[in-house]
């Protein structure tokens, strides 16, 4: 039987989740993004200063599997999740089963669903997503979350930053020179990635970061982690 429009976007857009996905599982797989380094410092942070027992807001969420291992071992009280794929959101959901605590998940463009949050979290978590976010936008969604997390809370971020000094063109080039050492993608795969790298990724310097988190009204920003290609920083911003 032939299916209906709606049944064809339907699978189109899952079709193209997967493939995003597999190409994505395979940054993860391999560490390019240092998850493994990155994660295992969230879940020091969260063992060591967040206020106990905390609710915690992951945004961005995707299929959760990493935050699921940096919560492992914590006090989470509530763990709440945003992401605009339903399919992500599904891995999650199962992903999640794990904590034992109340999960609550929110299909939605993360800034609009900030715009309209109302529940007060102890910790507020994004990963590798903030920096699709020209610097205005990126300011306003902290503001946001200075809200939120209030005046005992934890912001921590893993975003695209440059050393102070770079622009946004040096940092494309030197993301391009990865491809000599991340061989395990093929010429298609390689290019799709760049492409859309190019197209939607703005990184800002050490000093802008810590420029915004002031702005936003963090009067402490300090750096946790810096990955070896010096493409990502990981930051947390108190009150």
């Amino acid at each position: 039987m032939q299916g209906t429009t709606g049944d064809m976007l339907e699978e189109s857009a899952a079709a193209l989740f997967q493939h995003l996905w597999q190409l994505y599982r395979k940054f993860v797989d391999n560490n390019f993004f240092y998850h493994r380094e990155v994660y295992a410092r969230l879940h020091r942070i969260l063992v060591d200063e967040a206020v106990q027992p905390f609710r915690f807001l992951d945004i961005a969420c995707g299929d959760a599997r990493a935050t699921v291992e940096a919560l492992k071992g914590t006090r989470v009280a509530h763990y709440y999740g945003i992401d605009l794929s339903p399919a992500a959101l599904e891995l999650a959901r199962k992903a999640l089963e794990s904590l034992g605590c109340p999960v609550t998940l929110d299909q939605r463009d993360f800034i609009e669903a900030l715009r309209d949050w109302t529940e007060r979290v102890d910790v507020v978590w994004i990963g590798l997503s903030l920096h699709h976010l020209l610097a205005p936008a990126k300011l306003s969604l902290m503001r946001e979350i200075r809200g939120i997390v209030g005046d005992r809370g934890l912001f921590m971020i893993y975003e695209n930053a440059s050393p102070d000094g770079e622009d946004r063109d040096a940092w494309l080039r030197r993301w391009d020179r990865q491809k000599q050492s991340w061989t395990v993608f093929t010429p298609e795969e390689w290019d799709a990635i760049t492409a859309h790298v190019h197209a939607n990724d703005f990184p800002e310097t050490t000093s802008q970061w810590h420029s915004l988190g002031r702005q936003a009204g963090f009067s402490r920003v300090r750096e946790l982690f810096v990955a070896s290609t010096d493409l990502f920083r990981m930051y947390c911003f108190q009150a």
